[in-house]
């Protein structure tokens, strides 16, 4: 009986082997016909995302601001630990280690896809996440096709032998939409909590880094039922990555969510100033310069 056991264990292994090595042929064909036909990696040296044009008051109060995507760019050092790792532990656990695919998810997905018929989930590196949302320098759109997820992986690749595994979390905290236009965990962190990501609490960083896989359902002012869960459930994948003991986890997880920002900016305390500096600023530097590159 033992002989048998081992057998059809030997047997199903060298099946595994065959379908994995046979995948990864077919992925390394299908990649050779579309690389050359990609945008070059390289237009990330220069990393210049929209950001936010403020008008400051003579005390340094904030009394108007304009932007076409909300963000405040920030550093890989002023990004707060907590949701490094809660970021890290819920959207890649492999990223420190995979080469901007991983290999072992694509073929999980498939055989999900297979066997249960249905679209597994979570497939997607960081990385691979981060291409699809470059918009502007790779053009990829979210359409959910074979063609589109090959170029995505491709260029995942290329990003990867090209930047550090910090210059791309950096990129990737600063691109992403994380609802009501705020883009990139900074702008997000001041919009739900009035703060910068740096005063976050652990609770306030799960919910920030649970907001990253459907903002526009997992914010807590659309649905704060399924914020709240979804910080739960990254609260316990930092305790599965063992960046948090399981009782830190559960302590956490009792917390209510406190929100201190509000999904829309009130109206400044000058509106009418604010729109007469709004008038000379985009006739002296232009909408572009002043809607996205932060005067």
């Amino acid at each position: 009986m033992t002989h048998v056991v081992v057998r059809v264990a030997r047997n199903a292994g060298i099946v595994a082997l065959f379908i994995m090595a046979a995948m990864l042929g077919i992925l390394s064909g299908v990649m050779f016909a579309f690389a050359g036909d990609l945008p070059q990696v390289s237009a990330l040296d220069n990393y210049s995302p929209s950001t936010i044009t403020r008008i400051s008051a003579s005390g340094g109060q904030v009394i108007g601001e304009f932007a076409t995507q909300r963000r405040v760019v920030v550093g890989y050092d002023d990004i707060n630990p907590l949701l490094r790792q809660a970021i890290i532990a819920t959207e890649d656990a492999e990223f420190d280690r995979h080469f901007g695919v991983n290999i072992w998810r694509i073929f999980v997905a498939a055989l999900t896809d297979i066997l249960e018929r249905r679209r597994a989930q979570g497939a997607s590196t960081l990385t691979q996440q981060l291409a699809r949302n470059l918009k502007e320098q790779f053009g990829l759109t979210k359409e959910k096709s074979f063609e589109r997820k090959v170029r995505e992986a491709i260029l995942a690749i290329q990003i990867e032998k090209r930047y550090t595994k910090k210059e791309i979390f950096t990129i990737y905290c600063n691109q992403m939409y994380l609802g009501h236009g705020a883009y990139g965990v900074e702008a997000a962190s001041r919009l739900y909590f009035n703060k910068s990501n740096k005063q976050l609490t652990l609770e306030e960083a799960a919910l920030v880094a649970g907001i990253f896989q459907t903002p526009e359902r997992q914010s807590p002012f659309v649905d704060m039922k399924r914020a709240t869960q979804r910080r739960n459930v990254v609260l316990q994948r930092m305790a599965d990555e063992h960046y948090l003991t399981q009782q830190q986890a559960d302590a956490a997880k009792q917390k209510p969510i406190v929100t201190r920002g509000a999904p829309t900016q009130p109206p400044g305390i000058a509106p009418y100033f604010v729109e007469e500096v709004r008038k000379h600023l985009e006739k002296q530097y232009g909408a572009k310069m002043l809607y996205e590159n932060g005067l």
